[in-house]
């Protein structure tokens, strides 16, 4: 029973499905775990020219629903296929390159486009923080100017002072101690003004320097901007200049693949013409045929006849050929005899001769009958 049950199930298990492809017909994979449509075509297989099961069996339909499905063998379905295969390989391989050539060109171009881009922008970050730097140097170069006259005047004061403190000399004591003690002090502010003042002088002095530096950095950012700025002009003509020569390939493949459709088409129609040809060959052929294999029944009769006539002039000669033997034989006998009796009475050799020649009828008459 149990061997019975499985036989069943075996004559039961569906066939595995096969590609709808006629040139391909290899076993297709069944649905995911979560199921869905059984394929039709073989998901992964390609063929020459990048094409799949499902794409070359459309285009087989395609042929034959145009054609008709007896308008083109197999075999010449098959070299029109390969020769369409050839044709694609053929534009797929140049369209592939130029298009992974523009590609490159293109990421190269937007690369650099933006790398420009972004020097350009750096460059003018710099020259905004070189202004910047430039303005903040001048306005403390302008305090220490300013500083600097301060120190200038207080130690114009200061001389004042010590003027009018030596022109009062003669006043009390304590005027001139106060005023000696006051020149004292503006002698030494004096000298801590200008020690300020000369620091001063030299920061606005090291400020011009750097506020120069920074300006000629902002003449080299300048310069070096504007060359990134032809630099991306330049670039951006080249991705013009490109894409003008990818639409000029553009146009070249659809005129190519124009002048391709039309030569297949001629070829169709050749082909159509040689098949009627052979067709009209086949019949000539099938006729010609027919009329030899009559004239060959005609030409085996005749030679039966001949054959049978052949063998019946045999026979005779065969029999002409036993008679002849037998009346040499009979003559030979007669000659011998002839010649053994020259001594002999004439009786006996006539009876001699007799017998022989009697015996020579008789196998003439037995010879004729049969």
């Amino acid at each position: 029973m149990v061997e019975n049950a499985s036989a069943v199930a075996e004559e039961s298990a569906p066939e595995q499905a096969r590609c709808g492809f006629r040139k391909c017909r290899e076993p297709l994979p069944p649905p995911g775990p979560r199921g869905g449509r059984p394929y039709e075509f073989c998901p992964d297989r390609t063929w020459p020219g990048g094409k799949t099961c499902k794409q070359l069996a459309a285009a087989e339909q395609a042929l034959r629903e145009a054609l008709g499905d007896e308008g083109v063998p197999s075999a010449a379905l098959a070299d029109a296929g390969q020769a369409f295969d050839q044709a694609a390989a053929a534009l797929t391989d140049p369209l592939r390159t130029l298009s992974n050539a523009l590609d490159a060109v293109t990421a190269h171009l937007r690369d650099e486009i933006a790398a420009a881009v972004g020097q350009a922008d750096a460059a003018h970050e710099a020259a905004a923080e070189a202004d910047r730097q430039r303005d903040a140097a001048l306005v403390r170069a302008a305090e220490a100017e300013a500083a600097a006259e301060a120190a200038k005047e207080a130690a114009r004061t200061a001389q004042q002072a010590e003027l009018l403190a030596k022109a009062t000399t003669d006043e009390a004591i304590e005027a001139r101690a106060a005023a000696q003690l006051a020149q004292a002090k503006a002698e030494s502010a004096t000298a801590v003004i200008t020690e300020h003042a000369q620091e001063a002088a030299e920061e606005a002095a090291t400020q011009r320097n750097r506020a120069d530096q920074l300006a000629a950095t902002l003449a080299a950012r300048g310069e070096e901007l504007a060359t990134r700025t032809a630099e991306r002009d330049a670039a951006r003509t080249a991705l013009a200049e490109s894409d003008e020569r990818r639409k000029t390939w553009e146009r070249l493949l659809d005129t190519q693949k124009r002048e391709l459709t039309a030569e297949l088409d001629a070829a169709r129609a050749q082909l159509s013409d040689q098949e009627a040809r052979h067709r009209e060959a086949l019949a000539e052929q099938a006729a010609r045929e027919t009329a030899s294999r009559t004239q060959l029944g005609n030409a085996q009769t005749e030679l039966t006849a001949a054959r049978e006539q052949l063998a019946a002039a045999q026979l005779r000669v065969a029999q002409t050929q036993a008679v002849h033997e037998e009346v040499t034989v009979t003559l030979s006998r007669i000659r011998q005899r002839a010649l053994a009796a020259t001594d002999e009475p004439s009786a006996p050799l006539r009876h001699d001769l007799l017998t022989i020649l009697l015996g020579e009828d008789a196998t003439e008459t037995r010879v004729v009958r049969e």
